[in-house]
């Protein structure tokens, strides 16, 4: 027997959307999509009636996300159970048990509630010893259907509690349709350092054009990922970063380093090679004609990769306009910049970034409504920040667009993140848009209100935003980014950085060469749940997954959904 024990605590760490993986490397997945599933609601805390609607609004998050189907039953072999005599410890509010055979194949899943907790039946933040029952089922049915744990802050596979984990995020549903369903798109290739060598455990976020969130993988030991279940017709930006906690890592990425620069490599968006202080990240087009792309080689930095006019502007006591997308040079549908604030240390407000977009040479105005949409994305990086971004066109100040810090009444949190769509003038001579982005340090309460873990997970000092400049129109009764047909990758194997990187290992698991990985490699994945294997007790044919989901009820965190759709 083998036991795999995942514990997910307030203020420690976590993964990318992953599948769990047995000792073998395979993935953890039910071989069928209709799984039964018995809910016992045997709680005092709150009725039985109240109970189970909130376990099947969970089950309807899952349910709407794939094409894997938890099907409540009367009975079954997959239970969900309150436990008032529960052996897991004090601090753990849940388990999920599952028993599986060699190849990853589970037969049974049983999850079980801490009922010595006092669950409470509406979303919120509570004191000590109290939490939304939503919050911890949405969770627990993520590792029910295989799926591990999470570094992408909004993500309900995350491995901390927090206010709105009850809703499904991109990361959650990107992990479970690549694990059960077809038809979606992926992105793959190799994150390396000096001298061509591939990097263990760095942890790559894909950020949606779209939307703004974030899908995310972590690379296996030769630098290897693959992000799947993406959404077609729509533009990703890779953002590559180190780890947050080593010590919450599984077994598999026990040895996972990250002092492969003179001081330990950052966060950076992946850029082509020559352009990479041109401060623009690479667009990655998905659609029915392009559903896979292979990246090729993305770099770790030692540095922000961003403009060498925009630092210059940064050293100087007023910014001048910098433009940073301009139709006439690029006939593209977007750009994507990145920009960065130094210092949290002041709740003053920044001088503004003034940048830029210029669509004067733009002309296809006929037809459906055409907009400019600008997206500004940094929660997802950890900045310690809030901004506020105003606009103006042909010089004219927009104030009714302007956007700010917000906040969402269901879950009671505060999102840093912000879009707005500027209408195109019918006049091509007056689209073009200054932007003015200015940025503070989020107070105390803003800080504990929009992340999880923010003191693992957010930095004062690496504080890089990305601002995403794209046309869209509005048909069909909804808002549709034109997208650009197929721009050629440049990868980074001429520009790789990190002169210190070496051959990192990783722990308890057969090696594998890079040439025998393909893009649909799932134990190329990574990230699964720590592992503790008693001795084998011989023969058997199954072996017993626990996925613990252990809440301190400590200093609690929230963190907002954003643009959710």
């Amino acid at each position: 027997m083998r036991l795999y024990l995942l514990v997910i605590i307030f203020s420690f760490s976590a993964w990318g959307h992953q599948s769990s993986l047995n000792s073998e490397g395979n993935p953890i997945a039910w071989t069928y999509k209709n799984i039964p599933l018995a809910i016992t609601t045997n709680t005092s805390d709150m009725s039985a009636t109240l109970a189970q609607n909130i376990i099947l609004a969970s089950i309807a998050q899952w349910n709407q996300s794939s094409s894997v189907q938890l099907i409540p039953a009367g009975s079954s072999y997959n239970n969900i159970i309150f436990d008032s005599n529960f052996n897991y410890g004090s601090a753990v509010i849940g388990v999920t048990e599952l028993t599986y055979n060699s190849l990853g194949q589970i037969q049974t899943g049983t999850i079980r509630l801490n009922d010595n907790y006092f669950f409470r039946s509406s979303p919120g933040l509570y004191a000590s010893g109290q939490v939304y029952l939503g919050d911890v089922v949405t969770h627990e049915m993520g590792h029910l259907l295989g799926l591990g744990h999470s570094e992408v802050l909004d993500s309900s596979m995350f491995y901390s509690s927090f206010s709105g984990q009850s809703t499904v995020a991109y990361d959650d549903i990107s992990g479970v349709r690549k694990q059960y369903d077809s038809g979606y798109g992926q992105i793959y290739g190799y994150v390396k350092g000096g001298n061509s060598i591939g990097v263990l455990g760095a942890h790559v976020q894909a950020i949606s054009r779209k939307t703004g969130e974030v899908v995310s993988a972590i690379t296996n030991e030769n630098g290897y990922f693959l992000i799947g279940g993406l959404n077609l017709d729509d533009t990703f930006y890779l953002y590559t970063s180190p780890i947050k906690k080593q010590e919450s890592l599984p077994g598999y990425f026990a040895n996972v380093q990250s002092q492969f620069c003179p001081a330990s490599y950052v966060g950076s968006f992946y850029s082509a090679c020559g352009s990479e202080h041109d401060g623009f990240a690479q667009g990655i087009n998905l659609s029915s004609a392009q559903t896979s792309v292979n990246v090729g080689v993305v770099t770790i930095n030692c540095a922000l990769r961003t403009q060498t006019e925009y630092h210059y502007q940064k050293l100087q006591t007023s910014f001048s306009p910098l433009t940073i997308f301009d139709y006439a040079q690029e006939t593209k549908f977007e750009k994507a910049f990145t920009g960065y604030f130094r210092s949290t240390s002041s709740a003053a407000w920044s001088v503004s970034d003034h940048l830029v977009v210029d669509l004067r040479n733009y002309s296809n105005l006929s037809g459906n409504p055409k907009y400019l949409k600008v997206s500004l994305v940094s929660e997802p990086l950890g900045d310690q920040l809030e901004y506020v971004m105003n606009f103006s066109q042909n010089s004219v100040s927009l104030p009714g667009f302007q956007k700010e810090i917000s906040f969402d009444a269901s879950t009671g949190t505060y999102n840093t993140d912000m879009s707005a769509l500027l209408p195109l003038s019918a006049s091509a001579s007056e689209n073009i848009f200054d932007l003015a982005i200015k940025a503070r340090r989020l107070s105390n309460y803003y800080i504990a209100q929009t992340f999880s873990s923010p003191t693992l997970f957010t930095s004062t000092t690496h504080m890089p935003y990305l601002v995403i400049a794209s046309v869209w129109e509005f048909s069909g009764g909804e808002y549709r980014p034109l997208i650009d047909s197929g721009p050629v990758l440049s990868d980074n194997q001429a520009c790789l950085e990190a002169p210190y990187t070496y051959a990192v290992t990783r722990s308890n698991v057969p090696s594998e060469s890079q040439s025998n990985i393909t893009p649909t490699d799932a134990a190329a994945l990574g990230a699964a749940c720590g592992t503790i294997e008693p001795p084998k007790n011989g023969g058997g044919g199954s072996n017993l997954l626990l996925i613990a989901t252990g809440f301190l009820m400590v200093a609690i965190s929230k963190r907002a959904k954003k643009f959710l759709s």
